[in-house]
């Protein structure tokens, strides 16, 4: 299991602000609240293909690093969210079911 993180953020208050800020850019793109839980790692499959989308790593289907990967509660979709070097970001919607959820340890 993995504490929490958002990559290249050493101090633990900036990833919460982060995150925050995340969450609520993702809320406000979709209209809908992320589910609570910290999620680490998504197993899924998309176009044919299984795919691992974790955070700190490469995004399977954008190539940009994976700062959160953010449940929108049952029937929804995941939301990938990464950044490139450039710092754009790249949001990406997965849809249920995935094969295996991993979350971060509290």
């Amino acid at each position: 299991m993995t504490a929490f993180f958002v990559p290249g953020v050493a101090a633990a208050s900036d990833s919460e602000e982060l995150y925050e800020g995340i969450c609520e850019s993702a809320r406000e793109g979709t209209g809908q609240q992320p589910q609570s839980r910290r999620i680490f790692k998504l197993s899924f499959r998309r176009d044919g293909v299984d795919l691992e989308a974790e955070v700190g790593r490469p995004d399977p289907v954008a190539g940009h690093t994976v700062l959160a990967i953010l449940d929108f509660g049952r029937g929804a979709p995941y939301l990938i969210h990464s950044s490139s070097r450039a710092g754009s970001a790249e949001q990406v919607l997965v849809d249920k079911p995935v094969y295996a959820v991993t979350e971060f340890t509290h």
